[in-house]
């Protein structure tokens, strides 16, 4: 998904279930997750406290302006090679600061991801208008959310009754998980509409526990 505009969303812990949810999906597990938050604005920083007790492998935050977080570095060259390696060895970037410089282009993140053998990146765009060229969603082992976009997936599974306020529970066996994801390739389905199905598939197994699960792991078999 793409930053679409300059609203703010008001709802920090909504927009973090929603993220964790995409997490599970794109990692398969919270605790393989590194989590950089680069910030000067308040939101973000309030947002990425809900991230402190879920599990995450490693959580660190910067609350400082862009200069100040490269305090010795000038040229814009200098700026974005320092980002690269800063930034290569976390999987989730949470960025957002009050000037309209487009810190993270498709060049820069195609090194970083040459950096990280290709192991995805996620990317939360926190900035006003956005501090990511909107170019980078298109990159393959990449997402890129804003605010906006986290808080309409959030309302729209809350309508489809198809997200809990535990976002790190895993109801799925290790073979159902598998055949799952076999299955939603075959479907060549979004990573939004593999969310709401599996959301679904959860809360169907959370009312009637092992006899759909093995209904299910029939099917899949089969399938």
């Amino acid at each position: 998904m793409n930053v679409k505009n300059n609203n703010f969303s008001s709802k920090p812990k909504q927009i973090s279930q929603a993220t964790l949810q995409i997490l599970l999906k794109v990692f398969g597990e919270l605790n393989k997750v590194n989590l950089i938050v680069a910030s000067d604005m308040e939101l973000p920083i309030n947002i990425a406290k809900n991230f402190e007790t879920s599990g995450l492998k490693h959580y660190e935050v910067f609350f400082k302006p862009i200069d100040k977080l490269f305090p010795d570095t000038n040229k814009d060259t200098c700026i974005k090679n320092n980002l690269i390696c800063l930034l290569k060895d976390y999987d989730m970037i949470m960025i957002g600061y009050k000037n309209q410089l487009k810190l993270i282009d498709k060049d820069l993140v195609k090194k970083i991801l040459y950096q990280r053998k290709q192991k995805p990146l996620f990317f939360v765009d926190c900035g006003i208008p956005g501090n990511i060229n909107i170019n980078v969603g298109k990159i393959p082992n990449c997402f890129l959310f804003d605010l906006n976009d986290l808080e309409q997936l959030y309302s729209s599974w809350i309508q489809n009754n198809s997200i809990h306020e535990d976002a790190n529970r895993e109801l799925y066996d290790i073979e159902l998980k598998s055949l799952i994801d076999s299955f939603f390739d075959k479907l060549n389905l979004n990573l939004e509409q593999k969310l709401i199905f599996e959301k679904r598939i959860n809360s169907l197994i959370q009312k009637n526990n092992n006899e759909i699960k093995y209904s299910l792991i029939k099917f899949l078999k089969n399938f």
